[in-house]
């Protein structure tokens, strides 16, 4: 076949054509996945709180070039999805000369404080306060905050109040009396009570509704044990003895365990009302700031 002049020109004209279209949408999306988008993408679902698909966003910026801003917002990402250990190991990779470098470790003992690692977060208070690369009365705050939620000697309680803000030391005195002198009660003495009276242990314990049905029960077959033993009807007696021997053995059982389940409470409340007093204070840290502009 012969291919005229006219025809080639044609040919070659479309050949371009396509070779142009393919380039430019080559480049166009090249031009979409370059860095700066995908930073820009990584800061708005940031923003948005997509933490996880900003992640993988920043991951790929911080490979091409490293960022200590985008590194900071990778390990708030974790932070914020209660991926505190993660978070503790991210906020460690920003680099000591970074403007970010001082709230990262603030960050990172924030995070230990939330993954309730209590004792190593203190020795890295220690390392900071040797250092002295951050302010050490915020971080004292909270480390002699987190010596009431763990089994520690306490300092004095003039040292350790001091270290806080006037509002907040009537509040602290209050923990430090608590975690010096707890309001627990004694098993022993439980039992004890229950042994003598029926059920006295349980109300002692504050389970005043078992303390009575165990009183009203123990007596009522006791009642009947003897009352059958007189009456000379000695199947029956045996009968009521030894339900009446049950409720008694399991009211004095129950008084002692009912007094541990009351400490245990007593402790629980008390650690979570240090906890939430902690929280609201934000640790004592500095909170990072602006990190959507």
């Amino acid at each position: 076949m012969i291919i005229t002049n006219s025809k080639l020109t044609a040919y070659l004209f479309f050949l371009i054509s396509i070779f142009a279209v393919t380039n430019s949408s080559a480049q166009k999306n090249n031009s979409l996945f370059s860095i700066q988008n995908r930073k820009a993408f990584g800061n708005y679902l940031f923003c948005e709180k997509d933490y996880l698909r900003a992640i993988d966003e920043f991951n790929v910026v911080l490979k091409e070039e490293w960022n200590d801003s985008l590194q900071f917002k990778v390990a708030t990402s974790y932070y914020r999805m209660n991926e505190f250990n993660q978070a503790y190991i991210e906020f460690n990779k920003v680099h000591f000369n970074s403007e970010v470098y001082k709230q990262s470790q603030y960050e990172k003992l924030r995070s230990l404080f939330k993954s309730k690692m209590y004792s190593f977060m203190r020795s890295e208070i220690e390392k900071s306060t040797s250092n002295r690369s951050l302010n050490s009365l915020e971080i004292l705050r909270l480390r002699n905050s987190t010596l009431l939620l763990e089994k520690n000697r306490l300092p004095p309680k003039s040292n350790f109040i001091s270290v806080f803000e006037k509002d907040d030391k009537n509040k602290l005195a209050e923990f430090y009396n608590w975690k010096l002198n707890p309001p627990y009660k004694s098993s022993t003495k439980a039992a004890i009570m229950s042994a003598i009276i029926p059920g006295s242990g349980k109300i002692y314990a504050n389970e005043v509704g078992d303390g009575i049905t165990a009183f009203l029960l123990t007596g009522l077959f006791t009642y009947l044990a003897v009352d059958k033993f007189q009456n000379n009807q000695n199947a029956s007696a045996w009968l009521y003895t030894s339900i009446a021997a049950f409720f008694y053995a399991g009211n004095v059982y129950g008084s002692a365990t009912a007094v541990q389940n009351y400490n245990a409470g007593i402790k629980y409340n008390f650690e979570s009302e240090v906890k939430l007093f902690i929280n609201e204070r934000n640790q004592f840290l500095p909170t990072p700031k602006h990190l959507c502009n």
